[in-house]
């Protein structure tokens, strides 16, 4: 007589009905690499050196430097429509401003928050600086 087992994702036994979440976080992950790569590739195009972080944090996303600017340090968001103030960026983003505001800062680097609102709107840029958060105009402030 054999038993009936519910096999789910990987060959692992069903949980009681619960359906794994990890192709949702996979969906996510995907297109948060993907902006990444979006933006290092912006970067680029201005004559940046980027890295990229080994895995996806609440930190910095992206390392950018050149020769005539100092060290920018990135962290990329997907949002679906425009941000219309800096103040809205600490309520939909909490523990990642605050993240990028307890990093140390030297010599005028610039710690920013992208963030790509779709092929509509496009991306927005905000320097992160330890007491406030500005809205700058191009890709590099």
């Amino acid at each position: 007589m054999t038993a009936n087992r519910c096999v789910g994702v990987h060959g692992s036994p069903c949980r009681s009905g619960r359906k794994s979440s990890r192709k949702h976080y996979n969906h996510y992950h995907q297109r948060g690499r993907a902006i990444e790569s979006m933006a290092s590739r912006l970067l680029e195009r201005k004559g940046y050196s980027v890295i990229r972080s080994v895995r996806y944090t609440k930190g910095v996303h992206l390392v950018a430097w050149c020769d005539w600017a100092p060290p920018l340090f990135v962290q990329v968001r997907r949002h679906k429509k425009l941000v219309k103030k800096p103040g809205e960026i600490a309520v939909f983003w909490p523990g990642e401003v605050a993240t990028l505001r307890a990093i140390p800062r030297w010599d005028s680097m610039s710690v920013q928050l992208w963030i790509y609102a779709g092929r509509t709107f496009g991306w927005q840029y905000f320097e992160i600086f330890p007491s406030a958060v500005m809205e700058v105009d191009s890709v590099v402030a």
